[in-house]
């Protein structure tokens, strides 16, 4: 049976509009913004529910509130960025050996429908519709072991990275090569094994944060030069 959504709140609206327009940078990092400033963007919705989605953008560090002055946008360090992605590790790939394990018929049609939209956006290079339909595709396979606060700190992580610039596509690889880099992952949820599905979802996430780290650190002095290895190794 199909359960019933509950409508979203205005702080919750709020929430998801901020986060979207922090990651797609229409507001700029280390600028103050009033609350009231910040409803007038979001098409004048009230200060306190503003206010409530900022100190929720706060908990998980995308923003700083700073008193009598105003809300900050704070861009993502190096360390952040390598913490989200271990914390990726270490959540995402039991949580996709579990969902191996207890996928449904029903699960596998909707992976297999979310699946077929994935391609059809990355075959187009349509970059925008890839990054929606890659999140949407981790996010289903999430659902399927059904651990909220799990997909809460994995979807928050995932959007620490987006805010620390750049995606990965189209600027060190395309989208036809994104979605490439889920076939073996994709296979092994539907064949039901697990401990591939575990193998090929940390290889993802080790190569998404590989070029990543490539990526910025080409264009960041502040950035690290570690070794990949040591980062993500002892996990």
């Amino acid at each position: 049976m199909e359960q019933i959504q509950k409508p979203r709140t205005l702080t919750e609206e709020a929430f998801e509009i901020l986060q979207d327009a922090i990651i797609n940078n229409r507001l700029e990092f280390n600028v103050l913004y009033s609350a009231t400033e910040l409803g007038q963007m979001l098409g004048g919705i009230s200060r306190t529910p503003v206010r409530e989605a900022t100190q929720m953008l706060e908990k998980i560090g995308i923003v700083r509130i700073e008193r009598n002055k105003g809300i900050r946008i704070l861009p993502t360090s190096f360390a952040t960025m390598i913490e989200s992605f271990q914390i990726r590790l270490m959540l995402e790939v039991p949580l996709i050996s579990r969902a191996a394990e207890l996928r449904t018929k029903d699960d596998l049609n909707k992976l297999n429908q979310i699946f077929k939209v994935f391609k059809i956006k990355a075959l187009s290079e349509d970059v925008t519709g890839t990054l929606k339909a890659d999140r949407d595709y981790h996010l289903a396979l999430l659902q399927i072991v059904g651990n909220q606060k799990a997909i809460d700190i994995i979807s928050n992580c995932r959007n620490q990275v987006l805010i620390a610039g750049s995606a990965t596509i189209p600027h060190s690889r395309s989208c036809r090569e994104t979605f490439e880099d889920h076939l073996e992952l994709h296979q092994s949820v539907i064949n039901g094994d697990s401990e591939n599905a575990a193998v090929f979802m940390r290889n993802h996430i080790i190569n998404t944060a590989t070029l990543l780290i490539n990526q910025e650190s080409s264009q960041r002095q502040n950035w690290s030069d570690h070794s990949k290895n040591e980062l993500f190794s002892w996990i």
